[in-house]
């Protein structure tokens, strides 16, 4: 075994060996004359003394030059490299593996599979152990976790044989931080690494300087894949129509060449529908609208697919849930028959929750509506067929309505229905409270007018209210924007609830609980004579979720959750209740949710997820998919991510005591040795030097 340096170079610097020899002959002093009486004493001892000097001085500077030469030495870092086949006393390695099993690594380029080349490269790293070694095992997903601590190799290998790839994504710093408190339980004298085996996608490898390692513990990177791969994904699929987008899908070209007449195609509940051919550039994204077909009410699965080759077949299928749900069955009670449409009372109304009423487009309205007459209304209510008569009927202020409509109303309502009332000019208070008696919220008084030009406006809504969840987000606050210029003076009842008020604090929507049903009254007119809401974008939002809360239904859009998704939230009534789960492939499996009503739970892979109650209604269906940056497939050179990686300051143990003597890589470090040594003969040195001798 040889004795090799680390920086050979600096051992030129041994001829400085001279500088010492230099320094002690300039320091040579000569012995004075002196006049004596007598040197008959001094004869006797000169020879003596002269001999013990010479000795001292001879001692120091071979100190000197011993100290000298140490220090070259110490920064010239001697190692006794270790021999190809390790002895027995030989320090044992301690290797963490950490591996990405993010979904890019389904990935296809020029070397295959990631998958395989990652595995492969992991059983490399454990066959390179001995018997005395020690492997671990963190997978870096959602979330990361330590799926074998320190151990035998041969279990770690028997893991990394059985594992199979993921859909979600990865965050390489989680994992580091699991691995380092992983090499904080091993042996401290042993050679101890972490093996990163990823892709090193860029959306993978955020915050990695957010990680401190140990100084002591090196971090070896292995990519696997190209750095650069072409790649085209389904990135979104919107089904709903929300506010002005409609329903669509997001395709992006994650390449550098450009995409020609790529086949895009809609699949509903397994049946085909050619959308279009599309071109993309290289870096383009763009949204294609679809037009769906009209479906019956219920739960629908919906599949948006791009035909072509790519690195990434996963993210080709993008899967949407959609419920349609039973139509609301509404009833208008129009006063103004025989008008012009958009003089009617109702105009407003219809309009809001169906823009094709009256027309002969189709309807995609959630909303089936009917108008009828006010001297209708207390014969057609009392229709015994279930299937004709209404959920909710929105009744505007009418000047006179039938003396025998009370009965039945006040039985429909009590039955479950959802009543409406608006005031107005053809209001007469005191026949209105005549007619609603038990019925209505208020008792009206007497109709104000306001001076001011701009009129009253809403005060602010409680984000819980339950007629006003759609404003519920802070940017959505578009209620104030409405002016009123009229309303009645009212006198709640004892058993309402204020739903909303004026900005002075009058109310202007009050509730009343009326058996099984619910009777809510707005303080305005229902077209524009009085206010011009109707005419306001937050008018037609409010509008279709009050209809909802009046008919006592909850329905669900679509779902478009990423995988995994281990946060399914069913609703408090949910709460530690048992559900059936339906995966793609058909398995089922039993869960339970949380005193919140939530579903824990990791998708095996992307898909419709069913989920059914005790009784076998499917309560909701939730859409799988692939996480959008899991489809940009560049990579970060392992440099950089080496450059990203903070390392904890040395503690103690580096520094002194057995810390000087600890081995690193593959070699026996001697500097820490040498280095000890020529401290302590300086120490020599200055205590020689400066001792007195006769």
């Amino acid at each position: 075994m040889s004795l090799l340096f680390t920086h050979p170079l600096l051992l030129a610097a041994l001829a400085g060996l001279g500088v010492p020899v230099l320094i002690h002959l300039l320091l040579k002093q000569k012995s004075p004359r002196l006049r004596f009486s007598t040197v008959r004493f001094f004869h006797k001892q000169e020879p003596q003394a002269s001999a013990k000097r010479r000795l001292r001085k001879l001692l120091l500077l071979l100190l000197r030059l011993l100290v000298f030469a140490l220090l070259v030495l110490a920064f010239a870092r001697p190692y006794l490299p270790w021999p190809s086949t390790r002895s027995p006393n030989a320090r044992r390695r301690q290797v963490i593996l950490v591996l990405d099993r993010s979904a890019s690594l389904q990935a296809r380029d020029g070397a295959g599979s990631r998958w395989l080349q990652a595995k492969q490269v992991a059983a490399e790293i454990l066959a390179g152990l001995g018997e005395s070694d020690r492997a671990a095992l963190v997978i870096c997903g959602t979330p990361s976790r330590v799926a074998a601590g320190l151990g035998s190799p041969s279990v770690v290998a028997q893991l990394v044989a059985e594992l199979t790839p993921g859909f979600g994504s990865s965050e390489l710093a989680a994992g580091l931080r699991e691995a380092t408190r992983v090499a904080a339980t091993g042996e401290s004298a042993a050679e101890t690494s972490i093996a990163v085996i990823s892709d090193f996608q860029k959306s993978s490898s955020l915050n990695l300087d957010g990680v401190s390692l140990p100084a002591r513990v090196e971090v070896k990177l292995h990519p696997t894949g190209d750095r650069f791969a072409p790649n085209v994904a389904v990135a979104d699929l919107q089904l709903e129509r929300t506010g002005a987008a409609v329903p669509q899908v997001t395709l992006v070209n994650y390449g550098d060449d450009p995409l020609n007449a790529a086949a895009v195609e809609l699949a509903v509940d397994g049946k085909s529908i050619p959308v279009s051919a599309l071109r993309l550039a290289p870096g383009e994204a763009t949204n294609l609208p679809l037009t769906l077909p009209s479906l019956p009410p219920g739960w629908h699965a919906v599949e948006a697919r791009i035909a072509g080759r790519d690195a990434l077949s996963l993210d080709d299928v993008r899967h949407g849930a959609l419920l349609v749900p039973e139509r609301t069955r509404v009833w208008l009670v129009e006063g103004r028959p025989g008008r012009r449409s958009f003089e009617e009372q109702t105009f407003f109304l219809s309009a809001a929750l169906d823009p094709a009423f009256g027309t002969t487009n189709a309807s995609v309205s959630r909303f089936s509506l009917e108008k009828i007459r006010p001297d209708e209304l207390a014969r057609r209510i009392v229709t015994p067929a279930t299937h004709q008569r209404p959920e909710v009927i929105l009744l505007p202020a009418q000047s006179a309505l039938d003396p025998n409509l009370s009965r039945p109303l006040g039985e429909w309502v009590r039955g479950g229905g959802g009543l409406l009332l608006w005031v107005g000019e053809e209001t007469n208070p005191n026949r209105f409270n005549l007619d609603f008696a038990g019925l209505a919220p208020v008792v009206l008084r007497t109709p104000e007018s306001t001076p001011e030009i701009a009129g009253w406006h809403l005060g602010e809504v409680e984000k819980t209210n339950p007629f006003f969840a759609p404003f519920r987000r802070s940017d959505e606050n578009r209620l104030a924007l409405a002016g009123f210029t009229r309303r009645y003076a009212v006198t709640p009842g004892s058993d309402v609830r204020i739903e909303a008020r004026f900005a002075d604090g009058s109310p202007f929507l009050v509730s009343r609980p009326v058996g099984r049903g619910q009777v809510l009254l707005a303080n305005t007119t229902a077209d524009t004579a009085w206010s011009d809401w109707p005419k306001r974008k937050s008018f037609v939002p409010w509008l279709h979720q009050t209809v909802l809360c009046l008919a006592g239904h909850e329905g669900h859009g679509s779902d478009g959750a990423t995988a995994p998704v281990d946060d399914w939230d069913l609703g408090l009534a949910a709460a530690h209740t048992t559900f059936q789960l339906t995966s793609p492939n058909g398995g089922s499996v039993a869960v339970v949710t949380d005193a919140q009503g939530r579903l824990k739970w990791e998708p095996e892979q992307p898909g419709i997820y069913r989920i059914r109650d005790a009784a076998g209604r499917e309560v909701r269906w939730v859409a799988v998919n692939v996480p959008a940056p899991e489809s940009e497939l560049t990579a970060v050179k392992p440099g950089d991510i080496q450059r990203q990686l903070a390392r904890a300051e040395a503690g103690g143990d580096d520094l002194v005591g057995g810390g000087l003597f600890k081995d690193s890589r593959n070699q026996r470090e001697l500097w820490r040795v040498v280095l000890s040594c020529a401290l302590g003969l300086l120490l020599v040195e200055t205590v020689f030097a400066t001792r007195s001798y006769p």
